[in-house]
């Protein structure tokens, strides 16, 4: 699974997570397409077991909520 969370002219920040037999794979990808020599950048990579995703998924969700409540 790929998903693009950041894109300007001059940069792009990506997310992979894939499943594999250890955990879910997941990997914060950079990528500078104006760069000499442009290429995917891993700027961070782990292994989480299934319960570490879904804390981290609970951790953006509660962000997401205290977002709309500061909109409102």
């Amino acid at each position: 699974m790929h998903s693009l969370i950041q894109s300007t002219p001059a940069y792009e920040l990506s997310a992979d997570i894939t499943t594999t037999i250890h955990g879910h794979s997941f990997k914060l990808v950079s990528f500078v397409p104006t760069a000499r020599h442009p290429e995917e950048q891993t700027k961070f990579q782990t292994v989480l077991t299934t319960a570490e995703l879904e804390a981290l998924r609970d951790l953006f969700d509660l962000a997401l909520e205290e977002a709309g409540k500061m909109a409102s």
